[in-house]
């Protein structure tokens, strides 16, 4: 997981709770927005996954809300708050989608959180440890995600610091590389 540094809320996003202050994410006003919404987040969050940190696209992600839509039994009222989503990729046995309405605010390490990179640690079989809470909720020793992770740390094994910086770390400007926790992790360990 990597940490998101959230921008300013988007205009139309402001323009839209301005002119219907009492619809929410599901309201059928907001559906037009969502694909736009959707946009945003991946820029923001350079191409990756807000939990494993796989390459999205449009087509690949959904808008997930990290404190969920319907979490029980009352809608919350979060629901267009920009500071409470992300985009999550689509795969339905992990992330957002694994997710779904489950969620503990006291243990759930959200990647907004500035300290959540320093919670995880990635071993050579790509398995991932840290808050146990967070990685069974979203499944991120998922067999597809730890080869994936695997596979970056042997890529990055016999590379000195300063060619994985310059071969692997993208400037702010641009999309990361997929799994750039792992990478940047790696990077720290070196």
């Amino acid at each position: 997981m990597l940490h998101i540094k959230k921008g300013d809320e988007p205009q139309f996003l402001l323009d839209f709770k301005k002119k219907y202050p009492k619809k929410d994410y599901d309201s059928k006003e907001f559906i037009e927005h969502r694909p736009v919404l959707k946009s945003v987040l991946i820029k923001e969050q350079k191409g990756l996954c807000a939990y494993c940190c796989g390459r999205i696209t449009e087509e690949k992600s959904h808008n997930e809300h990290i404190e969920p839509r319907h979490p029980g039994k009352y809608v919350s009222d979060k629901s267009l708050e920009y500071t409470n989503i992300v985009a999550s990729c689509n795969n339905p046995e992990t992330c957002g989608n694994k997710k779904g309405n489950s969620y503990d605010a006291k243990q759930f390490i959200s990647p907004l959180d500035e300290t959540c990179e320093d919670k995880f640690t990635y071993y050579p079989s790509g398995k991932m440890i840290g808050d146990e809470y967070t990685i069974g909720l979203l499944n991120l020793n998922a067999y597809e995600l730890k080869n994936a992770r695997k596979s970056v740390i042997r890529e990055l094994q016999y590379l000195d610091k300063d060619t994985i910086e310059a071969c692997y770390m993208n400037n702010e400007d641009e999309m990361y590389q997929p799994y750039y926790n792992v990478i940047k992790w790696f990077w720290k360990t070196l």
